[in-house]
């Protein structure tokens, strides 16, 4: 096999140089999940949307997961998150992408270059009509109202066009029904366009502005127009997809970040300062090289695998320089294992004059000690990060937390893609390093994360590969296996390719692909934590390291064999016969006993790949289908279910 691989390298190879790309993500799972237990919940705003809210209306979306809290926003097409926003104000911010509140692309979704709209977030209805405090009364253009809020194109994601666009709208008149002598005509909400931008990528919007997030500060002056108890304000944006030519790539893509929305009286335009002292990243792995790995390979050497600093980025958004306070702690589950590091005190400056704070032992704390060696094959332990102001009575602080794990795989990710990475032309090869500290072991299964495009065009063949090392470069390919993407409709879970004989391996060692076609496999890519000198790339015959900052959604699992009970996500639960096999007359007959009696067999689907792993026939589950129109060869037939799962695969020789 791996020589049937090298012709078909130099045959296709010789005049082709592979380019590497980046996509969004058809489906969030994230959104995916949330959304499955909101439904479980019977998710409601409670009746909020009819009451009004009082001023102050303030959000930063540093609580809220996953959804816009229904305490302000009546809708959750948007996604809270800290992966896609680069600096924010602090941790958090909330992305308006292509994605809808399922977690899949919308179904109005149409081909580039055409736009259509995407995501809402709108605001609960809010009293502009009166003052409550200290004495009732009604509101004007007097008492000075402001609409601020931050913004960011692109994030972590995919940059917006310039045809592209983030909207926002105030409410002038609701929905109501319009009543004549005959009929009832609803008439729907009025709404006004007070802002828009159009889009950009984000090192543009930092050279344009000298900053990653820009401040919007909008006066509300129409009494006549807004200052009613029906008052609401919504942003949307404007995305265009990937055109039909390049179908593996429409996924989602065109990201606007946006951050601590306020809304109140009393305002003016230089009114920008919401103060607080925050952490504005997610507490980061105290590993050296990666965010989890295997237990028994850490405790070989533990001295090197553990970080000798930790990157903390830290603002103080008050107008005043705060003496503050840092800790961190480490722990394990019921306290047998204990770790703090005390900080101190420090001066802190604003950020407005100084930036993020870089005083070493807030902004680079040292790792001042190991965790625990031990024959067990895994570990957990909790991290806390505290910052403090010490001022008497003041309540600016923050705090994070983040649990350090140690399993049997090998992760540079974090376990959240926030774009798709792939490769073409066909015959491409990607490899991923990593190294062992503890030789020999053995290598058992290999866990890809793969994203869905749009109508699945990424469900390619391709070769899952494993190398040796040649000088700090893939050298000889030591397994090969013909496999093709698979989905979870899990939570960021990966899915797990068992191999059907296990790799002895020794020091450095690479995992991967060689692909079959032109299309992009879009694998999970983190673009949160930076591994790219570990990604390699070759179309022909040489390896390059990846131009993309980030790392792939590969993890090997290595050393003892995995229990029985962990299944293969890939794994073919249900009995597939195909008769006549052989196949001389050209109608191929399937059986599957599992699905006799479903009624929802019809959403099964089954597919018909040549040997070079290109789909050639593609229609809902039946029982006998028409292979008369194929060559004579050896095909897959493969069966998935709705979710897009392989539940059937089989092997089938046509000779018409």
């Amino acid at each position: 096999m791996r020589f049937y691989i090298l012709i078909l390298s130099l045959v296709f190879g010789l005049n082709v140089v592979a380019q590497e790309t980046l996509t969004g993500l058809r489906y969030n799972p994230v959104v995916v999940e949330k959304a499955r237990e909101q439904h479980r919940l019977k998710y409601s705003t409670g009746g909020l949307d009819t009451i009004p809210m009082a001023l102050p209306f303030f959000d930063d979306f540093s609580s809220a997961i996953v959804f816009p809290s229904s305490n302000r926003w009546i809708d959750r097409y948007a996604f809270v998150n800290t992966d896609i926003p680069v600096y924010p104000i602090n941790l958090g911010a909330v992305t308006l992408d292509a994605i809808n509140d399922s977690g899949i692309i919308y179904r109005n979704a149409v081909y580039g270059p055409q736009t259509f709209i995407a995501d809402n977030l709108t605001s609960r209805y809010i009293r502009l009509d009166s003052i409550f405090t200290p004495v009732p009364r009604k509101m004007t253009a007097a008492d000075s109202v402001y609409l601020s809020f931050y913004y960011q194109p692109q994030g972590r994601g995919l940059p917006p066009e310039t045809t592209d666009s983030l909207v926002l709208q105030f409410l002038i008149k609701p929905a109501h029904d319009s009543i004549t002598q005959t009929d009832t005509i609803p008439v729907p909400d009025l709404w006004e366009k007070v802002w828009i931008t159009k889009g950009m990528p984000l090192d543009t919007f930092y050279l344009t502005n000298n900053r990653y997030f820009v401040q919007v500060m909008i006066p509300i002056t129409d009494t006549a127009k807004f200052f009613k108890k029906t008052f609401r304000f919504r942003f949307y944006n404007y995305v265009s997809l990937a055109s039909a030519m390049e179908p593996s790539w429409a996924s989602n893509c065109d990201q606007w970040n946006i951050d601590n929305v306020y809304l109140n009286l009393d305002r003016h335009l230089f009114d920008t300062v919401y103060p607080e002292i925050r952490f504005i990243e997610r507490a980061p792995s105290l590993l050296a090289n990666y965010e989890a790995m295997p237990y028994t390979q850490y405790c070989n050497d533990p001295t090197n695998e553990v970080a000798d600093t930790i990157n903390i980025l830290i603002s103080n958004r008050t107008t005043q320089q705060r003496n503050c306070s840092y800790n961190y702690y480490v722990t394990s589950p019921g306290g047998s294992f204990s770790k703090t590091y005390p900080g101190g005190d420090y001066s802190i400056k604003p950020f407005y004059t100084d930036g993020y704070v870089t005083y070493e032992p807030f902004a680079h704390p040292p790792v001042l000690f190991i965790f625990p060696i031990s024959q067990a094959d895994s570990a957990s332990f909790f991290m806390k990060h505290v910052i403090s102001d010490k001022t008497p009575g003041s309540t600016f602080g923050d705090t994070l937390t983040a649990y350090q794990r140690f399993r049997n795989y090998y992760a540079y990710d974090d376990g959240t893609p926030e774009a798709g990475y792939g490769l073409t032309p066909a015959w491409s090869k990607l490899a991923y390093h990593f190294r062992l500290d503890k030789s020999p072991d053995t290598l058992r299964a290999v866990q890809f994360y793969f994203n869905r495009t749009l109508e699945d065009n990424n469900q390619q063949w391709f070769y899952l590969c494993v190398w040796n090392d040649n000088a700090g470069k893939p050298g000889d390919t030591i397994y090969s296996e013909l496999v093709l993407p698979q989905f979870t409709d899990s939570l960021n879970q990966l899915v797990t390719y068992h191999l059907y004989k296990p790799v002895r391996l020794t020091g450095t060692f690479y995992v991967g692909w060689i692909q079959t076609t032109n299309d992009n496999l879009n694998v999970g890519f983190d673009r949160y934590n930076n591994h790219q000198n570990d990604i390699f790339y070759n179309a022909t015959g040489q390896w390059y390291t990846s131009s993309f900052s980030g790392s792939l959604m590969i993890r090997p699992i290595i050393g003892k064999p995995i229990p029985i009970g962990i299944a293969d996500t890939r794994s073919n639960p249900l009995d597939m016969q195909l008769y006549p096999n052989p196949n001389l007359s050209g109608t191929l007959h399937i059986r599957v006993p599992a699905l006799d009696q479903q009624t929802d067999r019809e959403t099964y689907r089954l597919t018909v790949y040549n040997f070079l792993g290109t789909r050639v026939y593609d229609v809902p589950y039946r029982n006998t289908i028409d292979v008369s129109a194929l060559p004579n060869g050896i095909y897959l037939l493969e069966l998935k279910d709705k979710n897009g799962l392989r539940k059937g695969l089989g092997k089938f020789i046509h000779s018409f």
